[in-house]
């Protein structure tokens, strides 16, 4: 009976242990703080602009996402904000991502870079236009990631979005 017991003893020591090592160098996710809402993150910053400084901005959705940011469809996302400007010759971008998974944060990154690549290549027409998107900024706080293309509100747009982290 002791040698039972005993066993049963080392066994639930062991599991014990195991539960407590299993997290091994990985943050705990319950003591993550929650990422802000982007949506209204947005809301807010176009709500700076003076009224004759604001472009008509339109949302990203839909297979409009994949054309203009192939592979990011693919990626398991809490929020998604995407908006654009109705006009070319504006450049005013924002894409919002907190991805689900930390291991995703690279790949949307990579993705929101090859937008700003795109822009300043081959998409961006007017002289003014791929200046501002040469400006553009990829901006990663955790699992949140964003590319922020607000022409001369560039710096505000940055600072809005990383005010949201401190």
């Amino acid at each position: 009976m002791k040698k039972i017991v005993s066993l049963l003893l080392l066994l639930s020591l062991t599991l014990s242990l195991a539960a407590c090592g299993g997290n091994q160098g990985q943050p705990d996710q319950s003591q993550q703080k929650e990422a802000p809402d982007l949506a209204k993150y947005y809301e807010d910053f176009m709500s700076t602009l003076a009224e004759d400084n604001t472009p008509a901005m339109g949302d990203v959705e839909g297979d409009a996402v994949e054309q203009m940011y192939p592979g990011l469809g693919a990626l398991e996302t809490k929020q998604l904000v995407i908006k654009t400007a109705m006009i070319s010759s504006v450049a005013f971008e924002f894409a919002l991502v907190e991805v689900a998974n930390a291991s995703d944060v690279q790949a949307a990154k990579d993705i929101l870079q090859a937008r700003i690549d795109y822009q300043i290549e081959a998409g961006a027409f007017y002289p003014a236009t791929v200046e501002s998107w040469e400006k553009a900024q990829i901006i990663t706080q955790g699992n949140v990631v964003a590319l922020i293309c607000a022409s001369n509100e560039q710096s505000q747009a940055a600072d809005a979005f990383n005010a949201l982290f401190a």
